[in-house]
């Protein structure tokens, strides 16, 4: 299963971020999508943050959440907690989705 949601989270984020899925890590290393992640987020941020924010919303992260680590203090810290909120988001709704389609929910 977990290869399952590696590979489906691979694919959410291609989607929600535009990237290349061919630029993505294709090992099975949660902290190579993060260190990636974190790039692109950078990247984002800095040349085109309304698509950024539209794609945050389009993950449909927690409001509060994502208004806590845009206003926090330690605005070097901010890319990699945003990429952490959206890594757990987008494994929340694959497991989801993942039950929903065995019958589970």
């Amino acid at each position: 299963m977990e290869n399952q949601l590696y590979t489906a989270l691979l694919q959410k984020l291609s989607q929600d971020f535009s990237l290349e899925e061919n630029s993505l890590p294709v090992e099975a290393d949660m902290n190579l999508i993060r260190e990636h992640l974190i790039e692109r987020i950078k990247e984002l941020m800095s040349r085109n943050y309304e698509r950024f924010l539209n794609s945050l919303y389009r993950i449909d992260l927690s409001e509060a959440n994502v208004h806590e680590v845009l206003h926090s203090k330690d605005k070097l810290s901010i890319p990699s907690q945003l990429a952490d909120l959206i890594i757990e988001r987008q494994l929340q709704r694959i497991k989801t989705q993942i039950l929903y389609r065995e019958g589970k929910l």
